[in-house]
């Protein structure tokens, strides 16, 4: 079983796009990526082949050169820095941000200048939530990456009393997560003062409640948590295919873990082993949002080889 919602989504096919356009239209000299481009090793190596240098210093990219910015999002001194080396969107900047998240930047903003003390549940060392926490407080920004800190969110805002607060998320984390990580403050505010905190829609139309939070958690991310849950409810054994450092890809394995499933983790097709499946009826792959469709197909024919062996 292949979850129907696997691999590239938009927002990763549009980076990749940018990136191969810029470096055909550069040939003969390098095109500088800041960053990675997006979370997966295959897709890096392959660009780095047609010409394009990774770089994770500004300082390292040459005067005037000509870059692409990843799909996380940056905050504004990122385009402030490149700038100041004569790279800039009118020139030789090319923007890979994906859609969504730039909309959450929006989000941020908005609710920051209708005077809300904004609290992004994310990964504090992702660069989405870095990105985005530039728009709000800077390095300041209070980011709670598990709905069990949900004690020290309660305590920050009560200790820094915010009369009105609202809590966003990074686009890739865990759907249920997310709810549990506000259920787990209601609970504790509950007791302490009676408040809890609402939702407020994306299109942000009512701002005078003062808790809220927003469901920023993008589409593509919960098409694939659900169907690997879907997925998961009826495997033996799941593998998950996702770069090593894919956040959205992560949480479709701690999804798969939470089902009580026999989970493995894996980057490539080399890394199936025979043993995983000695038993196992029923069999499901899901992969993440960065993965590419031929990672996808080699470890699905991998898996085939191996069950025929077993047969």
């Amino acid at each position: 079983m292949v979850a129907k919602h696997a691999g590239f989504c938009f927002g990763v096919k549009k980076a990749i796009e940018i990136a191969e356009e810029t470096a055909a239209r550069n040939k003969g000299k390098k095109t500088y990526v800041y960053g990675q481009l997006v979370h997966n090793e295959r897709v890096i190596d392959d660009l780095q082949k047609r010409g394009i240098e990774f770089i994770e210093d500004i300082e390292n990219i040459p005067e005037g050169a000509v870059t692409v910015l990843r799909a996380h999002g940056e905050p504004g001194t990122t385009y402030r820095k490149l700038r100041l080396k004569n790279i800039d969107k009118n020139n030789n900047l090319n923007d890979a941000t994906c859609p969504l998240v730039t909309l959450v930047h929006n989000v941020a903003i908005k609710l920051k200048n209708n005077g809300y003390e904004v609290i992004i549940f994310g990964k504090k060392d992702h660069p989405e939530s870095i990105g985005t926490s530039y728009h709000i407080r800077g390095k300041d920004t209070f980011i709670v990456e598990a709905p069990e800190d949900a004690a020290s969110v309660v305590e920050y805002v009560n200790r820094n009393n915010f009369k009105k607060i609202a809590i966003i998320s990074q686009t890739t984390m865990s759907v249920t997560g997310y709810k549990k990580l506000i259920d787990n403050i209601d609970n504790i505010l509950n007791k302490s003062s009676g408040k809890k905190f609402e939702e407020l829609h994306l299109s942000l139309k009512d701002m005078s409640m003062p808790y809220v939070f927003v469901d920023t958690i993008c589409n593509p991310t919960k098409q694939r948590q659900s169907d690997t849950e879907e997925i998961a409810k009826k495997a033996d054994v799941m593998v998950v295919i996702g770069g090593k450092n894919s956040s959205n890809s992560k949480e479709l394995a701690a999804k798969s873990k939470e089902l009580g499933v026999e989970t493995y983790f894996i980057q490539s097709a080399d890394q199936v082993k025979k043993g995983w499946f000695n038993g196992k009826e029923h069999i499901g792959v899901t992969a993440g949002a960065s993965t590419p469709d031929v990672t996808i197909n080699e470890v699905v024919d991998k898996i085939k080889e191996i069950i025929n062996i077993n047969q």
